[in-house]
């Protein structure tokens, strides 16, 4: 028993095991050595991972290449611009078709789409055979003076990109190629218009700059033939890196789906890889998910009973009274991330690090940066931008230990706003519970300045603005200068700063790694309307996005550490969800746990460790009215999501990153909504029951008298499982007590409480709800201990309850040898075993 113990505090359950890494390292190409003129040893490629690829981010890396340098300095250059004449030996990097590509197979090239049987030999306005969906994912990255150097590049599904077509069927790859110069075009005109990659004298020439990125523009044409054979030389030296991609619910047969699910697109992840996962198992299952259109629109949806959501996932309960039998199944837990691309001004670097409190974030959501060179009322004497702000400056200090520093102007002639979704979402009503709880960003929206005399935009004032939290982002202030230059709509120059997307979190995250800002041209065009504001480019990029944290772990984007009530910075991740999910009291009407923002002297309002955005992610699935077959399928949904797949993973079935998986309470919770559903046993939310005839819906009582409590408790603490009954209009022991049966949820499944049933107007007291055994949780006839009164302490319980404190103590001891053992066993299937024990008899100690 101690020995268990003694693995107790790695947290609120053992890690499940990893999928395996699938890192690759392969050969690069011989360097070139400009000082020599010749050609040295290989160098190396790595990519971060090759398989089981989704719509993600990788990481590539080398060494051994040639420097990156400006031309006619020769010093280095921390950073490459596309197509640049005076920056040489560049590395690009595309995504390609197949796994041993032409040039036209590589988005991104010049010649993508063109003829693969013409290669480089193309016409100068070839006829492609597909056209690009989107903006260039091609990645042009500087190598250091060492030889190496790093580089992220988006890898797109055939969801993504058709043309690609990358999916489990047809491998895609990494194509890495350093522009090491020669003659793609002859130039001099020497060889009869053919490419000469080996004649390097003009490689930093006025006459060619071929060592530069600019050669591979489009329209380089030999000078004989008038075909584009600009890439040629480069294309010699390149490393090409397979890539396969995971297996996606899109992939499986088309059959008819089992049920449909909507809402709640910060699961969409991982509700991606479960359905691919259920679709291809042994037992094939479809299951439709809407991700988008607002989870209140899902739950009313589902509440209404639409045969298109059966399920609804949500991060919020419904706290109207029920119209129709169902539950709330725990699902996984994630986050909301301020993500950010700033480029270090001075290094061209990207920035890795940065502190928000709840007020910045309040400033950057109710637009209350002065616009540069603008005088407008609604923010007259604001800072200009967040970088600006005396109070960003002073949580991100610039010093010479961290080598930061931060953009001197806001980016352009408008304040860069982060990206946000539109539309009406438990994201957002989430993210602004967090800002009206906060106390300083609180006096922040209620009109006070802050210590430097900064106000919030006068148009985010009450009545002009409901105030937050609110379920949607709405551009509030539409004003500006009066009088302006002909055609740039100075009056409401304002509104153009900032603009939700109504296309959900995806959109926010594609405007991101496609680096366009969160805003529109002020000028118009000649049908009146505005364009969007120029992409950006790497080096000089300033650019902000909030969005679910599995987004932005999948697409490797720094997030920013937030303040916490308890005066710590804590960024998203693993260990800051498992220690606000700890905080986290579970509502015992409706069984669902959130943070309690807001209310003092809490877990949560003490705990260093709780990242501030936690979501625990559920399903309302549906506990009466639905055919045996349909509730089946759900069952088996349930029951497949809550156990395989929390195991954390890239494969289908498994769990994405950027999510937690559920803890033993919150599984005990899932496995009773398993139950629930094939049952179809009309179980409800929480301790709600069904009412009798004429009875208020969602209520624990009815006419027969008032329902004990059997406690509650916050879903991770165990609580008593014994109830009381209320009293009857006969004044007999009666009702139910609500509470876990093993203890492990609160207000889970029912106890019975003491015996006697009353009756009022003649109607039976109802029974426990569905899913509890008779009598299970009651306490032996004679024995039974009666609820204490509000603020009267329950007397002592004689026996094994003694044993905690000395039984603590020797585990203590034991922590000093077992703790290493724990951080062993914590992410093994045996060490998960061992956790599950102590739990069980922790909580059997517990509750004596």
């Amino acid at each position: 028993m101690v020995a268990a113990l003694a693995v107790i505090p790695i947290g609120l359950g053992a890690a499940p095991p990893a999928h395996a890494d699938s890192a690759v390292t392969v050969k690069g190409p011989k360097v070139w050595i400009p000082s020599a003129k010749k050609y040295g040893p290989e160098g190396s490629v790595t990519v971060s991972q090759t398989s089981n690829l989704s719509n993600q981010v990788l990481q590539v890396s080398w060494s051994g290449f040639t420097p990156t340098v400006y031309l006619g300095s020769n010093a280095p250059a921390p950073t490459a611009q596309p197509l640049s004449s005076h920056i040489l030996y560049a590395v690009r990097i595309y995504q390609c078709r197949g796994t041993d590509p032409s040039v036209t197979d590589c988005y991104g090239s010049t010649l993508y789409g063109g003829d693969p049987t013409k290669g480089f030999e193309q016409p100068p306005r070839p006829t492609r055979t597909e056209v690009p969906e989107w903006p260039t994912n091609q990645v042009i990255a500087a190598t250091g003076p060492d030889g190496s150097g790093t580089a992220s590049i988006e890898v797109w599904s055939a969801k993504e990109s058709s043309t690609l077509g990358c999916d489990a069927t047809h491998p895609c790859s990494l194509v890495v190629e350093p522009n090491y110069g020669g003659d793609p075009l002859d130039l001099y005109e020497v060889l009869d218009g053919k490419a000469d990659c080996e004649f390097h004298d003009l490689d930093t020439d006025g006459d060619g700059y071929t060592a530069a990125d600019g050669i591979m523009e489009a329209g380089k044409q030999n000078w004989k033939t008038g075909n584009r054979t600009s890439e040629q030389c480069a294309w010699q030296h390149r490393t090409v890196v397979p890539l396969s991609f995971a297996p996606t619910a899109d992939s499986c047969k088309v059959s008819n789906q089992a049920f449909g699910a909507a809402g709640l697109e910060m699961a969409n992840r991982a509700m991606q890889q479960w359905r691919a996962g259920l679709c291809l198992g042994d037992s094939p299952m479809t299951v439709g998910y809407v991700p988008a259109g607002g989870e209140p629109q899902a739950r009313a949806a589902f509440l209404g009973g639409s045969s298109s959501t059966e399920v609804a996932l949500t991060a919020r309960p419904d706290r109207s009274p029920p119209t129709r039998p169902y539950v709330y199944a725990p699902l996984a837990t994630t986050g909301i991330s301020v993500t950010y691309l700033i480029d270090d001004p001075k290094t061209g670097r990207q920035i890795r690090d940065m502190k928000l409190n709840a007020r910045l974030v309040a400033k950057l959501l109710t637009q209350s940066y002065a616009s540069p060179g603008m005088s407008i009322p609604s923010v007259a004497g604001n800072s200009t931008c967040l970088y600006t702000d005396p109070e960003f400056k002073q949580l991100n200090p610039e010093t010479a230990a961290n080598g930061i520093h931060w953009p001197t102007s806001c980016g352009g002639t408008l304040t860069v706003y982060p990206g946000v979704p539109g539309g009406t979402t438990d994201f957002t009503y989430q993210l602004t519970s967090w800002l009206a709880a906060d106390p300083d960003a609180s006096r922040f929206l209620d009109g006070e300045p802050d210590p430097w005399g900064m106000r919030v935009d006068s148009f985010y004032l009450k009545p002009k603005f409901a105030g937050y939290p609110a379920e949607a982002f709405q551009v509030q202030d539409y004003s500006g200068p009066a009088e302006g230059s002909a055609g740039v709509d100075f009056k409401h120059w304002k509104q153009y700063e900032w603009n939700p997307s109504l296309d959900g979190l995806g959109r926010v995250a594609r405007n991101l790694m496609q680096y366009q800002p969160n805003c529109q041209q002020p000028n118009s065009e000649s049908d009146g309307s505005h364009k969007p504001c120029f992409t950006q480019i790497p080096g000089v990029r300033s650019l902000l996005a909030i969005m679910d944290t599995a987004q932005a772990k999948a697409f490797s984007l720094p997030e920013a550490s937030l303040l916490n009530p308890a005066g710590s910075f804590v960024s998203p991740g693993t260990a800051g969800f498992q220690a606000a999910v700890g905080d986290m009291p579970t509502d015992a009407a409706t069984g669902v746990q959130q943070l309690p923002y807001g209310t003092p002297d809490t877990a949560f309002s003490r705990d260093q460790r709780a990242y501030p955005l936690t979501a625990v992610q559920y399903a309302m699935v549906p506990t009466g009215g639905v055919p045996a077959e349909k509730a089946a399928s759900i069952s088996q949904f349930l029951k497949t999501v809550t156990t395989d797949g929390q195991t954390y993973g890239l494969a289908p079935g498994q769990l994405a990153q950027g999510y937690l998986a559920l803890t033993g309470a919150q599984r005990q919770q899932a496995q009773e909504a398993v139950q629930h559903v094939a049952a179809q046993d009309g179980k409800l939310p929480g301790n709600q029951t069904a009412p009798p005839p004429g009875g208020e819906p969602g209520t624990p009582e009815s006419g027969n008298g008032s329902s004990g409590s059997g406690g509650t408790g916050d879903g991770t603490t165990p609580v008593s499982s014994s109830g009381t009954g209320g009293t009857t209009a006969d004044g007999n022991s009666g009702g139910t007590g609500f509470g876990s049966s093993d203890g492990l949820s609160g207000g889970g499944l029912s106890g019975t409480g003491s015996t006697g049933t009353g009756t009022a107007g003649g109607a039976a007291a109802p029974g426990a709800a569905g899913g509890a055994k008779p009598g299970a949780g009651a306490a032996p006839s004679g024995n039974a201990i009666a609820a204490a009164p509000v603020g009267t302490p329950v007397p002592d319980r004689p026996g094994t309850a003694r044993l905690l404190l000395p039984v603590a103590l020797i585990a203590g001891l034991v922590l000093l040898v077992g703790g290493p053992a724990a951080l062993v066993l914590g992410g093994t299937p045996a060490g998960a075993k061992v956790l599950t024990g102590a739990r069980a008899q922790w909580s059997r100690l517990r509750r004596k």
